[in-house]
């Protein structure tokens, strides 16, 4: 697995060494992109599973999942995406690539709590819950129906909203007063996606004035924004940890308009201002 894999692909390594298996790490570079070149030296016909995200949650990120996919079926590997974050985006689709492709629902405005995974004809896994005939027997145990096809509405209803133009205006605004984007073309993320990093400012201390403010944003997955802990996903691309918290992400969807955008932006630049006002001497 990459190291910059969602929690829920990361905690699975103990119960997977429980088990007697042995997991490595993928190294990414400075932008928390994949490096191929180390994936290649690792690969041998020991390698059972190769688990890479199609897109990073954090910083937006587009993995070069075709090349990882290529690269794991010639040592005869099985491959996992975690396609949460590209499901429905304009990226690479890694069903044509892996055997095991995990999507969600609530990242296409579907209900919370609803996911899939596609998996590629031949490839056999265990059940998940034993003692049923449910979901091809691999997980027993009656089907959230209400939550499938609020999945399925989701994606018939789904508008391929262009973001683009938005996300480009957000990060232009956000470097003028001093924000570093983590990836620095942002043609290489989703442009769902805005990471950057305000240089001796930590993330929660901005979090806290931007919730204030009705300004929705996040200092690492989203499922873990309580965390103070620095973002592993920055430690990874080599960041001390006093940078690693200075990480904050801004994401745009469906529904989200250049005013907000505009609106957005004259309040993180007076809590930032305001921030570092407070910190001088």
């Amino acid at each position: 697995m990459s190291s910059v894999e969602h929690h829920c692909v990361l905690a699975t390594k103990p119960l997977l060494e429980r088990l007697g298996y042995e997991v490595e790490q993928i190294p990414v570079d400075r932008e928390s992109r994949v490096r191929l070149d180390v994936l290649e030296s690792m690969l041998d016909e020991s390698v059972l599973l190769v688990s890479v995200m199609s897109v990073n949650n954090e910083t937006g990120m587009r993995q070069p999942i075709q090349e990882v996919g290529a690269k794991a079926h010639r040592v005869g590997a099985k491959v996992h995406s975690d396609h949460v974050q590209g499901f429905l985006k304009d990226v690479a689709n890694p069903v044509e690539y892996a055997d095991l492709v995990s999507v969600s629902a609530h990242k296409v405005n579907g209900p919370k709590g609803v996911g899939a995974l596609a998996v590629l004809n031949g490839t056999k896994i265990k059940p998940l819950v034993a003692g049923g005939e449910q979901e091809r027997e691999v997980r027993g145990g009656t089907e959230n129906v209400l939550g499938i096809a609020g999945f399925g509405a989701a994606v018939d209803l789904h508008q391929a909203t262009r973001l683009d133009e938005m996300q480009h205006r957000l990060l232009a605004g956000l470097k003028i007063f001093g924000a570093v984007p983590t990836v620095a073309n942002a043609s290489q993320t989703v442009d769902s996606h805005v990471h950057v990093r305000f240089p001796g400012i930590d993330a929660e201390t901005l979090l806290i004035r931007l919730d204030r403010e009705g300004i929705s944003a996040s200092s690492g997955a989203a499922c873990s924004s309580g965390s103070i802990e620095p973002s592993h996903v920055l430690l990874a691309c080599g960041y001390s940890e006093a940078e690693a918290k200075e990480g904050i992400r801004f994401s745009l969807g469906f529904g989200n308009t250049m005013e907000e955008i505009e609106r957005a932006l004259v309040i993180i630049e007076r809590c930032v201002s305001e921030i570092r006002l407070r910190r001088q001497p």
